[in-house]
């Protein structure tokens, strides 16, 4: 996912003259292109991420399209205060670009994890989440978002992740995206743990259980009619996503429902709201944290209305 971004950066900019890209010194073997073909709007801030986002800030009112790029962690917490009264409060054209959802830097343990950045980023004015499921859909909402002025967190995958949508899939900014229908569970995800999800509806299927699958790529703001429409009839809704328990999209989703008054009961799987001192593949981690395929058919079935 995060080669298909910054080409598709790579291709704005080439096409721009009044955009600029910074980093936190980061980005080795992947931003090496813009690097050279733009020499005077590529800034290395160096590891400096409150100072890169004042930065971003001050270009962005001056008339600039800005994006910065770094690890999620080092670019959401570290400055969160510079986000939120630079970028936010000013209502900032600035592309914030996190890269390592969820438990993409499983080898580098806690420090480098993406477990929090939805619950931090959700409550501040101004700030747009997108969090795409593949490539496909990351590159072309990209592209829609080009055309907006106002701030823009994307949550950003790190490898090559599997291309979910279809070749002739059209992204629709604020909608969620029905990836699969179904009559008794609604099942709702974001980022790349979709992949977990469709298997664990495949698997479903064999119980007799035909689950709804709904991508939400944009965590803010929330497709709230469409997320009612499919929660609505039925037996139990499901949330899951690679991010603490505490804050995310299964959040999200419980307020519209205690809103709503909505009687379909909700379960939400996420990481459990401990530290984590593990380290090793973003599989493994998934199994570890209960998010995989397996814990995801165990716990729907477990959890099914009678």
């Amino acid at each position: 996912m995060r080669t298909g971004v910054i080409k598709t950066i790579h291709d704005y900019m080439s096409e721009n003259e009044n955009s600029f890209f910074l980093t936190g010194d980061l980005g080795y073997c992947a931003l090496e292109e813009i690097q050279n073909d733009f020499p005077k709007r590529f800034l290395n801030v160096g590891i400096a991420e409150q100072n890169m986002i004042g930065i971003a800030t001050g270009l962005a009112l001056s008339g600039k399209k800005v994006f910065v790029y770094s690890i999620i962690p080092f670019i959401t917490m570290r400055c969160y205060e510079q986000i939120r009264n630079d970028i936010c409060y000013h209502n900032a054209d600035v592309t914030i670009l996190g890269v390592g959802s969820g438990l993409s830097y499983g080898i580098l343990s806690s420090t480098h994890f993406a477990l929090e950045d939805i619950a931090i980023l959700r409550p501040l004015p101004n700030m747009r989440i997108f969090s795409p499921v593949d490539e496909k859909e990351a590159c072309e909402g990209l592209k829609s978002y080009f055309e907006t002025t106002s701030p823009l967190y994307v949550r950003i995958g790190k490898k090559e992740e599997p291309i979910i949508n279809s070749y002739s899939y059209k992204f629709k900014q604020d909608k969620v995206v029905e990836l699969r229908p179904g009559s008794d569970v609604v099942m709702f995800s974001t980022g790349t743990i979709t992949e977990e999800v469709l298997k664990a509806a495949d698997k479903l299927a064999t119980h007799g259980i035909s689950t709804q699958i709904i991508n939400i790529n944009s965590v803010k703001p929330l497709d709230r009619d469409s997320i009612i429409k499919s929660i609505k009839n039925k037996k139990l809704a499901v949330s899951v996503e690679e991010h603490y328990i505490i804050g995310g999209i299964g959040s999200a989703i419980a307020e519209i429902i205690a809103e709503e008054n909505l009687p379909t009961p909700l379960i939400r799987l996420g990481v459990k709201d401990e530290f984590m001192s593990q380290s090793g593949s973003q599989e493994y981690l998934r199994k570890l944290c209960l998010i995989d395929v397996l814990s995801i058919v165990e716990k729907t079935i477990s959890e099914m209305p009678q």
